[in-house]
C-alpha cells in the first residue's frame, strides 16, 4: 500500500461512468483515496499516459474499439511502471490467461468489488515495494561508490573474499603481503596467504564463521608475503556484499602483542557483562540484527527467548545487592548449561536473552518449560547464609524470513514474557502475531475513550496564508493523541478506530469545544481570528450540530463567523442528501462550510451543485504534481472554475519555494504547508514573531 494519506492517481479506460464511480466508491470505502481520470478512446489514453504520473490503471475488455491488449501496449511503449488490471464483463478463464499474457497484473469481473479492491491493494503494495527498491538501489549504488573510495584510501588492510577467493583487496592489503598491485590478489585463494602451520586453525575459524556461530576473538596467524617472509597478523571477519553478491570482509592487522592484548580487553569490556561473564545487551542486539539479516538472505530460522526473573525486586528488598547478584549469577550459570554453544546475554538488570539457531517453536517451548521447572526447583544459596527460590517468565518468538527488524523481534519476545509475568510468572508464552493484531484495535479504543473522558487529546494549529489580503488570522485545527512513551499519534492512526466504534462525533465535539476556548483567548490579541475544524461523517449527519455550533460561535464572536467546519469530499459524496441538508443548515446558522480533499471524484464540480460550501481545499495530489505542465494546467483550470463559482480556494502541502511561486498567481485564496509554517501548539504566525 502507498504511504498513509497519499491520494492514488487512478486512470480508467472504460465506457461506463456509473461502473467507474462504483469502483471509486468501493476503493474509498476500503480506505483508499483516489484522484481518478476516465478516458474512453486510444488518443485520450495515449495523452493521459504520456503527460501524467499514474499509480494504477483499470482497463475494460474493449472500450470504443480499444481492446485491453492495445491499451497495455501503450503502457509498454512508454516504459512506465503502471500496474494494469483488466475489468471483465464476465469471468472467462481463457480471457484471464490472455490478459495476463498481454502484461496485465490481473483480470477481475468489473462488479465484483471486494475482489477488485483486494487486487488493487495488492498491486499498489507491489508498486510501492518496487519504488522503494529502486530508490534503495540508487542510494546503495551511491553508498558503494563512497565505500569503495574509502576502502581504496584506507590504511587498514581490507579484502573481500567469496568462496575462499579474493575478489577485491585495497592497496594497504596488497602492500602488507608484498604485492605491488591489488590486482595481483584477485582470484587468489585466501589460504595462499596463511602459513602452513596455521592452515588447520584458519580453516576451523572460517568454518565456524560460515556456520553463523559466534566468534569471540580475532584469529592470530602467520601471514605469507609474496617473497616468502612470514608476518604476525590478526584477522577479523564480517559479513559484507560486493557488486551485489554476498561475501566476507577480511581486515588484517599486524600483531605486535600489546596492541592486540589491548584490543582484546577493550572488546571484552564493551561486549561482556561484568557480573555474569555473558554477552551484554549491546553485543546481543548486534547478534540479533545479524540473525535477522541472515534469515532474510537464506530463510534460516532462530528461536528468540526473553527470560525475566520474576521476584528480583523482592530478593533485593530482603537480601540486598549481594543477594540479587547471587541470584543473577546462579540463573546465568544455569542458562549457560542449558543453552550450550548459543548466543546468551544478560539483557537487563533482571532479564536475559537467548538466540538459538534452527530451533522451531514447539521444541523451543518445550525446552523453555524444562528450564522454568529447573530454575523454580532450585534452592539458591545467598552470601548471608539464607536460601532463595526464584522463577522465570519466558517469552519466545521465531526469527524467520518475514522478521521485520531486530527491535520489533525483541519487542515481541518481551511482550510475551510480560504477559506471563502479569498473569502468575513461572511460565512460557509464545508470541502470537494474530493475537496482537486483534488486540491492537481494542487497546486503541481504550485509549480513545480515556482521551475523551480525561481530555488527553492535544490540539495543534497551522496558519493559512491569506493571498488575497482580506485580513484576519486563519488557522486549521489538527488533533493529536499523545502516548505515555512520548509518541504522538495522528488522526490517520486513531480516527478509523473512533469512527468504527461510533466515537467520531464525540472526538469532533471535543476538538471544537477545546479549540474554541483557545480561539476565544486568541481573539483578545487578534479579534478577527478564525479557525477551520475537520469533522467526520458522523457530524455530517448530526442534526443537532447547527444549533450547537451557532451557540459556540457566538460565545467566541457574537457578530462574526469565527468557525469554519470542514468535511471530506468522499464523505459528502457518500452521504450526499445529508450533506446537502447539513451544509445548508450550518450556513444558515452562521457557520461557513469547507470541503476538503477536493478533486478525488470523476466529476468533483458536480458535487458542489448539491452542497452549500464557501471554501474548497484541493487534494494534496494537485500540489504534488505541479512539476508536470499538464498538472499545472489542470490546477489552473480547477481554480478558475471554482473562482467562477465564487468559492474560496485553499491549497495545502506547500513544501518548497518553487511550489509557492507557481501557486501565488493562480488566484487561490489561502496557502498552507510546512514551507510556510508547520502546525504549532499555539495560534501564531511566524511572520509576526
Amino acid at each position: 500500500m502507498p504511504p498513509k494519506n497519499e491520494t492514488i492517481r487512478l486512470l480508467v479506460l472504460h465506457e461506463s461512468q456509473d461502473n467507474t464511480e462504483q469502483v471509486i466508491n468501493a476503493l474509498k470505502n476500503s480506505g483508499i483515496a483516489t484522484r481518478p481520470e476516465m478516458v474512453s478512446d486510444a488518443d485520450s489514453l495515449a495523452d493521459a499516459l504520456k503527460d501524467n504520473p499514474w499509480d494504477i490503471m483499470l482497463v475494460g475488455e474493449i472500450t470504443n474499439g480499444v481492446t485491453f491488449d492495445i491499451a497495455l501496449s501503450h503502457v509498454r511503449k512508454l516504459d512506465k511502471d503502471i500496474p494494469c488490471i483488466v475489468l471483465l464483463e464476465k469471468y472467462d478463464p481463457e480471457i484471464v490467461v490472455e490478459c495476463l499474457q498481454a502484461g496485465a497484473c490481473d483480470a477481475v469481473v468489473h462488479d465484483t468489488h471486494p475482489h477488485l479492491v483486494l487486487a488493487i491493494k495488492r498491486e499498489l503494495a507491489s508498486l510501492q515495494s518496487r519504488r522503494v527498491r529502486r530508490k534503495a538501489e540508487a542510494q546503495l549504488a551511491e553508498t558503494e561508490k563512497r565505500c569503495e573510495l574509502l576502502l581504496d584510501n584506507s590504511r587498514d588492510a581490507i579484502a573481500y573474499v567469496h568462496d575462499g577467493m579474493h575478489i577485491y583487496a585495497n592497496m594497504a592489503y596488497a602492500e602488507l603481503f608484498g604485492h605491488e598491485s591489488a590486482d595481483d590478489l584477485e582470484g587468489m585463494p585466501i589460504v595462499d596467504l596463511v602459513a602452513k602451520e596455521d592452515l588447520s586453525n584458519f580453516k576451523d575459524y572460517l568454518k565456524t564463521y560460515n556456520k553463523g556461530e559466534s566468534i569471540s576473538a580475532d584469529l592470530r596467524f602467520h601471514g605469507m608475503k609474496a617473497d616468502g617472509e612470514k608476518i604476525d597478523a590478526m584477522m577479523q571477519l564480517s559479513a559484507a556484499s560486493y557488486d551485489g553478491e554476498p561475501c566476507t570482509q577480511i581486515i588484517i592487522r599486524r600483531d605486535d602483542g600489546k596492541a592486540a592484548e589491548l584490543a582484546e580487553k577493550l572488546k571484552v569490556a564493551t561486549n561482556v557483562d561484568s557480573l555474569t561473564g555473558l554477552a551484554n545487551r549491546q553485543r546481543f542486539e548486534t547478534t540479533l540484527a545479524d540473525a535477522v539479516r541472515k534469515s532474510h538472505q537464506d530463510k534460516s530460522r532462530s528461536a528468540l527467548f526473553y527470560l525475566a526473573i520474576d521476584n528480583l525486586t523482592q530478593i533485593a528488598a530482603s537480601s540486598g545487592l549481594a543477594g540479587t547478584d547471587a541470584v543473577i549469577k546462579f540463573v546465568a550459570t544455569l542458562l549457560g548449561k542449558h543453552f550450550r554453544s548459543t548466543d546468551t546475554a544478560r539483557f537487563g538488570d533482571a532479564a536475559f536473552a537467548v538466540l538459538v539457531p534452527g530451533l522451531e517453536v514447539e521444541k523451543a517451548k518445550a525446552e523453555a518449560e524444562i528450564l522454568c521447572k529447573e530454575v523454580h526447583d532450585q534452592l539458591i544459596a545467598l552470601p548471608d547464609g539464607k536460601t532463595q527460590q526464584t522463577s522465570l517468565s519466558i517469552g519466545i518468538t521465531i526469527v524467520g524470513e518475514t522478521a521485520p527488524n531486530s527491535a520489533e523481534m525483541l519487542s515481541r519476545a518481551i511482550s510475551a514474557s510480560e504477559k506471563i509475568k502479569l498473569a502468575k510468572g513461572n511460565g512460557v508464552e509464545v508470541f502470537n502475531l494474530a493475537e496482537k493484531a486483534s488486540s491492537s484495535d481494542s487497546a486503541m479504543l481504550e485509549l480513545l475513550i480515556d482521551a475523551i473522558e480525561q481530555s488527553k487529546f492535544k490540539l495543534q494549529y497551522q496558519p493559512l496564508v491569506d493571498v488575497m489580503g482580506e485580513g484576519g488570522e486563519f488557522y486549521e485545527v489538527f488533533v493529536r493523541l499523545p502516548l505515555q512513551d512520548g509518541k504522538v499519534l495522528t488522526p490517520d492512526v486513531f480516527m478509523p478506530i473512533a469512527i468504527a466504534n461510533q466515537l467520531g462525533a464525540k472526538v469532533d465535539r471535543w476538538v471544537m469545544l477545546n479549540a474554541a476556548k483557545q480561539l476565544k483567548e486568541h481573539t483578545k490579541i487578534s479579534p478577527k481570528s478564525r479557525m477551520m475544524v475537520n469533522l467526520t461523517a458522523e457530524s455530517l449527519q448530526d442534526t443537532s450540530l447547527p444549533a450547537w455550533i451557532s451557540k459556540l460561535s457566538k460565545a467566541i464572536n457574537p457578530s462574526g463567523q469565527p468557525i469554519v467546519l470542514q468535511f471530506a469530499e468522499s464523505d459528502m459524496v457518500t452521504y450526499l442528501q445529508a450533506a446537502k441538508e447539513q451544509t445548508f443548515a450550518l450556513t444558515q446558522a452562521g457557520c461557513p462550510v469547507a470541503i476538503s480533499h477536493f478533486g478525488t471524484t470523476l466529476n468533483p464540480l458536480n458535487t458542489l451543485k448539491h452542497v452549500t460550501v464557501s471554501h474548497v481545499k484541493l487534494d494534496r495530489s494537485f500540489t504534488e504534481d505541479l512539476g508536470n505542465e499538464q498538472s499545472l494546467g489542470a490546477m489552473k483550470k480547477i481554480c478558475a472554475d471554482l473562482a467562477a463559482d465564487e468559492k474560496k480556494v485553499i491549497v495545502s502541502y506547500v513544501e518548497n519555494a518553487t511550489t509557492l511561486s507557481k501557486l501565488w498567481t493562480l488566484g487561490v485564496h489561502f496557502l498552507q504547508g510546512y514551507f510556510l509554517q508547520p502546525p504549532g501548539d499555539t495560534m501564531h504566525y511566524d511572520s509576526q514573531g
